[in-house]
């Protein structure tokens, strides 16, 4: 806030959140949530994760040296990364069937659907990728 010349209340404005949030979270009272620094990272893209995350590297990621060493977007599809196993043409109107055993909770299968899926990379990077409903 102090680099960006930010009250609270201006943050928690420009967040979207409620400003008794950043009140505690500057107090010491809570910790951010991951959903908070999200909120960061995307209203600040210049702002360094690993800074932000674990304390390390400089405040404010590096100017990319030339267009050809810009990051590529994040748009990328999760699965075209992992090897392939199945075809790739299959029938998204029914769930995949699954040799894994239900996840019980309470003694009782409860239907669930992912929300989010993150993954973390070993130089300390992460991405987030949420569903759409198609």
């Amino acid at each position: 806030m102090k680099n960006e010349g930010l009250k609270p209340g201006q943050l928690a404005e420009m967040l979207g959140v409620n400003p008794a949030g950043i009140s505690h979270i500057m107090a010491g009272r809570n910790k951010p949530s991951f959903e908070m620094l999200q909120k960061i990272l995307r209203q600040f893209p210049a702002l360094n994760p690993d800074w932000l995350l674990v304390d390390r590297g400089p405040m404010y990621r590096p100017e990319p040296k030339s267009e050809a060493a810009a990051p590529t977007s994040n748009t990328a599809n999760l699965f075209d990364r992992l090897p392939a196993t199945e075809p790739a043409a299959t029938d998204r109107s029914q769930p995949a069937s699954s040799t894994a055993a239900p996840i019980a909770v309470n003694a009782s299968t409860v239907k669930r659907r992912p929300t989010r899926i993150v993954i973390f990379y070993d130089d300390q990077s992460f991405e987030s990728y949420a569903p759409t409903n198609e």
